[in-house]
């Protein structure tokens, strides 16, 4: 089984994280959603490879990743329905999940969709800094030269702190050779044969407009497919939205919680 960590108690939510992170991310930039708010259990794996998972040699392919967290899915909630939270990586794999399972989810939360491999490239807007700090830049450590140059949309100094507890060490336990081979295999079949699965449950789908990563305009057509989906595209807001803009995130995605509970259905 995938290393992970559970909190709290009640329905379940699958929350996923993106490359090179592990789960302390995802709590970290998820947990305050829950602040007062009860009857939720949120299990935060580390998929193959990230943080206290170990790599596998028979994951050659992002078809191969998804299998290995349906697998962790199938036995940590046997039979039973669970909305997916996904961010960036994460959220490709929540989509691969609807796709194959989708009488399995109740609702999905996509965060930083989009801006894969195979995608067009012009699609992605030009790295943006909206609210700047030259102040910063002198206590910089070498490490943190290019998130703050290249990265960071807003740069702010409890920003820069949550990116150093959070992306550093996991990037230190990333496994480089598990994702070179995925990165080559990078799109699941059922996208490169051109299925796509319309999936009515209540949705979310969150992108920064500055987002030089992954963008905002294939977020903007994942409406097609989710037509339950509350979009949002955050001004002053990149790829590190969740720490730049955690406001508007978590009203986002307590609203999303209400339209799941609402309509949560029965057995699977």
């Amino acid at each position: 089984m995938l290393h992970h960590v559970t909190m709290g108690e009640g329905l379940p939510l699958l929350i996923l994280h993106g490359t090179p992170l592990d789960h302390r991310y995802m709590v970290e930039a998820i947990e305050p959603v829950f602040d007062g708010l009860d009857g939720w259990e949120r299990i935060y794996p580390d998929m193959p490879g990230y943080g206290q998972s170990p790599a596998r040699d028979d994951i050659r392919s992002q078809d191969d990743l998804l299998a290995a967290v349906l697998a962790f899915v199938d036995e940590r909630l046997p039979g039973a329905r669970f909305g997916v939270v996904g961010l960036s990586r994460g959220s490709y794999i929540a989509r691969g999940m609807v796709h194959l399972r989708p009488q399995r989810i109740a609702g999905a939360a996509l965060l930083l969709p989009g801006g894969n491999p195979s995608a067009d490239p012009s699609r992605l807007p030009r790295h943006q800094v909206i609210e700047p700090d030259p102040s910063m830049e002198a206590e910089l450590a070498p490490e943190d030269v290019w998130r703050f140059e290249n990265f960071m949309v807003v740069q702010r100094r409890d920003i820069l702190e949550r990116a150093r507890r959070t992306v550093g060490p996991a990037r230190a336990l990333w496994d480089e050779a598990q994702e070179r081979r995925v990165m080559a295999n990078f799109d699941f079949g059922f996208h490169q044969r051109g299925e796509a699965t319309v999936f009515d449950g209540p949705s979310l789908i969150v992108a920064g407009r500055q987002d030089s990563l992954s963008g905002y305009r294939d977020a903007m057509d994942l409406t097609e497919q989710f037509p339950r989906a509350t979009l949002a595209v955050l001004d002053a807001a990149g790829h590190g939205l969740a720490f730049e803009r955690p406001a508007l995130l978590q009203a986002l995605m307590r609203d999303w919680l209400a339209r799941l509970r609402h309509g949560w259905p029965g057995p699977a």
